[in-house]
């Protein structure tokens, strides 16, 4: 605002303006008469004789501007602004084009590449699986898989005949036991003495297929512990079991007479079921290894290419919003563009610009960060699934093995995660190696 610079003197009501100023910085000089009235010199009037009379915004304005370029701290500091300003956006595109656009360098190729390289090395680890699983059947089909086929098929019969045999008993007891019946008890005695014959035989015949084992396959990949923990324990509770019912059954087949059954008869026979049961699964449990280790590795899920595109309209305007404050960087150090010309395009534009930006970064959060989180995350649980459960299923059927049999041993050490990760960083190109532990 102008200075007003007041002199008294002279005679009458009225002011008289003696010079205008020539500059905004100095006086415009007004008289009053000495018998002026306390109201004319009121701020309110002064002012409004200012304002009707002078054009001081205009002079203002042209007078802040002519400071901002004479003063060069004010117009250095105007000029940094708008350079770093311009400086952020083209770091930004540059990271843009450079981790997003760029295909060679993308975030999200790189990305894509190391999950096909996990994808490569878990498929590569299926594949050596496949083959140890193939020799384990092979030697399973060839040695092993007879004797339990013929083992466990005699515990289903015998423990049919077995539950048959107690509907012979309960009946026994309020009628006599007929022929058939009686040929059915010889039935299932004779299945007892089979299959008494079967179990006296069965590690025999086990230790000699181990030795053929040797000369077909070096001894490797053999389950000589097909009756492990206590599995063994079962086996040999079976065993006395049958030989224990064999001899009662003799007994009551040769001693009956109409009516004499009693519960104890009836439940005596019966108790043989259980380690039947038991037994079973113990034979049977190598072939579901063997089965779920094969389901294992044809489920292996392998994670798909991942991409990502910068939205072109947002990208556009981006860019387009960069330009313009490149435009008037220029244009304010040219003397072309007033600095209340350059702050009102700020004003109106400035929102626009940090809108477009946001929105541009927030596509970026959701269809990329968000993404590949979960992506990761997702990659992680996968491997951590098929890991475990391979390594677990390994590790199991190891425990049927001879105890000097290291196949399975040296087939998990060869697993690429045992291995840690080196960087050569003296190489002209940062080479990534493996260093086996």
């Amino acid at each position: 605002m102008d200075n007003v610079c007041c002199k008294g003197g002279g005679s009458g009501n009225a002011t008289e303006p003696k010079r205008r100023c020539e500059c905004v910085n100095e006086c415009e000089i007004v008289t009053f008469s000495t018998s002026i009235s306390t109201n004319t010199l009121s701020a309110s009037v002064i002012l409004d004789n200012i304002t009707d009379s002078s054009d001081t915004a205009r002079r203002f304005v042209a007078a802040m501007e002519t400071r901002h370029r004479v003063e060069a701290s004010l117009m250095v500091k105007t000029v940094s602004l708008l350079a770093n300003a311009g400086e952020v956006y083209d770091r930004i595109r540059k990271q843009l084009d450079t981790e997003i656009v760029n295909e060679d360098t993308s975030w999200s190729k790189a990305l894509s590449k190391l999950l096909t390289s996990l994808g490569n090395m878990m498929s590569e680890h299926r594949d050596v699986g496949s083959y140890l699983l193939w020799y384990l059947n092979n030697v399973y089909s060839e040695l092993v898989d007879y004797l339990v086929v013929g083992l466990s098929t005699q515990l289903q019969y015998v423990d049919v005949l077995t539950a048959e045999a107690r509907a012979i008993l309960i009946r026994g007891k309020s009628q006599p036991i007929s022929a058939i019946e009686f040929s059915r008890l010889q039935l299932l005695n004779d299945n007892f003495q089979y299959l008494n014959i079967t179990l006296n035989y069965f590690n025999e015949m086990l230790d000699k297929e181990a030795l053929r084992s040797q000369d077909m396959y070096g001894g490797q990949f053999f389950p000589i512990n097909l009756l492990n923990s206590d599995c063994e324990d079962t086996f040999s509770d079976l065993n006395r079991s049958v030989t224990w019912d064999i001899a009662w059954l003799e007994s009551f087949m040769s001693n009956t007479t109409a009516n004499e059954t009693t519960d104890d008869d009836i439940y005596d026979v019966v108790d043989i079921r259980y380690y039947i049961t038991e037994l079973s699964h113990c034979l049977l449990s190598y072939r579901k290894e063997l089965e779920g280790f094969g389901s294992q590795l044809t489920t292996l899920k392998l994670t798909e290419t991942f991409n990502y595109e910068l939205p072109a309209m947002l990208f556009d305007e981006f860019n387009i919003d960069r330009a313009w404050l490149a435009l008037i960087t220029k244009q304010y150090m040219a003397n072309s563009l007033s600095k209340l010309y350059l702050s009102e395009d700020l004003h109106t534009r400035g929102s626009e610009m940090l809108h477009t930006a946001d929105r541009l970064y927030s596509d970026i959060e959701l269809s990329l960060f968000s993404k590949a989180s979960d992506l990761i995350d997702s990659e992680e649980e996968n491997m951590v699934s098929f890991y475990s459960d391979l390594l677990e299923r390994v590790t199991s059927l190891q425990r049927y093995m001879f105890k000097n049999d290291t196949v399975m041993e040296s087939f998990m050490r060869q697993f690429s995660i045992w291995r840690m990760p080196i960087v050569d960083f003296h190489a002209p190109e940062v080479i990534l190696l493996l260093l086996v532990t």
